[in-house]
């Protein structure tokens, strides 16, 4: 499977060090950034918090190990949007192992966009799997910083 993250991931959508501590805040931070650097228009953004809500009353997102993969698919989304989240301090997310959760990968995507959805999600959890990968993020400083993690990372699992 060659997928490339970088195709959807730029520095514009990677957030480090954000202090919100409940998941509902977190996520409506997320997007606020997303629709401020032209990601998602700010006419969807109350439809996608509640997508992404909805998902999170389901069943957690956060699968352990400190990740929380949010995602929706919502039709007035035109094409793949990933973000990623640097939390040092945590974020309660309702996590599996009941930690908090430092980094976040949002997904969204487009109601037509099922299969390519699904790849990108699991292709986002086999890469948050490495614990020494997460450790890193942690500790990453910038988006600059992030990026060149993730394009590492990409490499070694692909």
């Amino acid at each position: 499977m060659d997928m490339n993250i970088l195709d959807y991931l730029d520095k514009n959508s990677i957030l480090v060090g954000l202090k919100q501590k409940t998941k509902k805040k977190i996520l409506a931070t997320i997007l606020e950034h997303l629709v401020a650097k032209k990601k998602i228009s700010k006419d969807t953004e109350k439809e996608i918090l509640k997508n992404l809500l909805q998902r999170e009353n389901m069943g957690s997102t956060a699968i352990g190990g400190h990740i929380a993969l949010p995602h929706a698919r919502i039709t007035s989304v035109k094409s793949i949007v990933i973000c990623f989240v640097v939390s040092k301090e945590g974020v309660e997310f309702d996590s599996l192992d009941q930690e908090p959760v430092n980094i976040i990968a949002l997904l969204l995507s487009n109601q037509k966009e099922a299969g390519l959805h699904l790849k990108m999600l699991a292709f986002l959890a086999r890469m948050l799997r490495d614990k020494y990968f997460v450790q890193q993020l942690k500790n990453a400083t910038g988006s600059e910083d992030v990026l060149a993690l993730i394009s590492k990372q990409q490499q070694i699992i692909r």
